[in-house]
This record gives C-alpha cells, structure tokens and sequence, in this order.
C-alpha cells in the first residue's frame, strides 16, 4: 500500500475516528465522534489511483458507468471499503474495524441474548440505520456463541468485516460475491453445511426474508439484521413486503419462530459514542399480539415487560 494511504489509514485509527472519506480533488475528512473533521489531507487523482489498484480492479470503474464495489482489506488493521466514482472523480469510504470484537457488556448490552440464542434458537434480529453498531453487535452476539457452545456457525457477510475465533464452536466465515450469490441463496447453501447457527449481515428483502423464516423454521438459530428503526416500524415494514394473499401466514410464522428483536442506535456525546437500545422479546403476549397483526401495541408491550428484560428506547421514557 502507498505510504500516503498507510498514513491517512494510520491517522484515522490512532485518532479513532470510524469512516474515512476519501474525494479525488477534495481534503480527506475523518468521521470522529458522530462529526466529520477534515484532516487536512489533500486527496489527488494519483493517491485515489493507487487506491483503487491495490484495492480493486480499477478497470471495473471506467468507462462507462462505474458501479459500487463493497469489500473488506487489511492494512496494520481491517477496514471495510465503498469504492465507487462521483461526475468521474474516484472516491471511497472506508470504516475502520475495530482490532478486538468487543462483548456485549462491554457494548452495554444484555448477556442474556446469547443465552436466549442457544436455548430458544428461532429468528433474532439486530435492527439499526446505517452507523448504529449493528456489524459490531452481530460480531460480539457471533463470538460470545463461538466460546460458550460447541456449535458450527456460518456467518454470510458483505463483505467479511471481523475476524472470528474459533473456541469450543467453529465458525466458516462466506462473503457475499466470492462465496456465493445472494443472501437468499447462502441461506439455503448453508442449510447443507451442518450449521447450528446462521448469521446473516443484512435481510435485504422478500426473498431472503423468506430464506431466514424457513432456515428457522427447521430448527437452527438464525441471527441477522435489518435496516430499520424499531421492533413495531421494523415488523410492519416486513410485513409490507408480503404479498397480501400470504399476510397472514407470514404473522403465523413470525410469531412463531421469532426470538428477539434487538433495535439500537449510537448517541454522541463530549465523553464519546454510547449505545441506546429497545428490546423486545418474544413471550406470549408478543407471540399473539403479532399472529392477530395488532402492530401497534407492541410499543405498550415492550414497556408493560420491562420486568422480564426487555427496554424502550432510553429517549422514551
């Protein structure tokens, strides 16, 4: 790697920052704390070349119209990278991954997610916009599983983000576009690779939201994330990806196989980032609540079982 690179990619660690943004022609800015800070870097065509050959095939990007190319690199640390072009200039975005998956304490999350996995097995979801710490959670759900239980987990990530180590389980680690072809299709791949979990870094839409609800369906433990905000936003928006003729099977279904559904978000303050999450878990009265389609009052729910873990939104009370 350019040594430019290496020092602008050493930089952003050191001053933790979590994105890098990198613009042909423009100063590189640092997202650090929530905000972006420029770090006084002037970003040329041949640093944005170099770039692109070490990370991927420039040739992919021109002429024409250049597409998107998502993939992860090490470089004295992991980062995931966005390559992609704007008016013709090269850019990129990269996030910077951390060294350590962290645990779930140390997140300030509930141990007992992964107790509740092992044991119940069914459908969790990790729910969250763009920058919530979703991948991060998912990784410290994902390696908490590897140390307590000997179990083979088989993890379909775009692309591959954290390292995971094997303990008592052992994980095989696939990425979208080397391993295989859609999310949907490495939910059935993995369906004959004898796992006991599956993790799944995104259900994009109806074809592998019906992949996870079947993998469930059989008996393994399913964990994944969704793009979303909220245990009843999120429920009603996969609802709405349903066909209306299958509506009512598909509550069925969900209520049945669901787990959890674990919604955060990262609050900025001087001290720096803090995790806020809802949580809600699927008992009985959640269990009817969903099949009958009543949405709406899971809220209520959610906040009449506090007592038995779960939580709002700190900014809801």
């Amino acid at each position: 790697m350019d040594r430019r690179v290496e020092a602008v990619l050493n930089a952003a660690r050191a001053g933790e920052a979590s994105d890098i943004i990198l613009k042909e022609g423009e100063i590189a800015a640092y997202r650090i704390n929530g905000r972006l800070e420029a770090c006084g870097v002037p970003i040329d065509s041949s640093f944005m070349d170099e770039l692109f050959r070490n990370l991927a095939n420039a040739s992919a990007f021109y002429p024409g119209l250049p597409p998107s190319v998502d993939l992860a690199f090490e470089c004295r640390g992991r980062y995931r990278a966005n390559l992609f072009t704007a008016e013709g200039r090269k850019c990129a975005v990269l996030r910077v991954i951390r060294d350590r998956v962290g645990s779930l304490e140390e997140l300030g999350l509930p141990e007992m997610l992964v107790e509740r996995i092992a044991r119940r097995k069914g459908l969790s979801l990790v729910i969250g916009k763009t920058g919530s710490g979703k991948s991060t959670t998912l990784a410290a759900i994902t390696q908490e599983i590897l140390k307590r239980e000997d179990a083979h987990v088989v993890t379909l990530e775009d692309p591959v983000e954290f390292r995971l180590q094997s303990k008592r389980g052992t994980a095989t680690q696939r990425e979208l576009g080397r391993d295989f072809s859609s999310f949907e299709d490495g939910i059935y791949q993995a369906l004959r690779q004898s796992p006991d979990f599956i993790v799944i870094g995104e259900i994009r839409n109806l074809s592998s939201l019906k992949a996870a609800l079947t993998a469930a369906e059989a008996g393994h433990g399913i964990i994944g994330t969704i793009h979303s905000s909220g245990a009843s936003r999120t429920l009603t928006r996969m609802l709405a990806m349903i066909p209306e003729a299958e509506k009512e099977f598909a509550r069925f279904q969900i209520s049945s196989v669901l787990n959890f559904m674990l919604s955060q978000q990262l609050e900025y303050s001087e001290s720096g980032p803090s995790l806020d999450y809802e949580l809600l878990l699927n008992v009985p009265s959640v269990e009817n609540t969903i099949r009958e389609g009543r949405i709406n009052q899971l809220d209520n729910l959610i906040f009449l079982g506090e007592k038995l873990g779960m939580k709002r939104f700190s900014s809801s009370t």
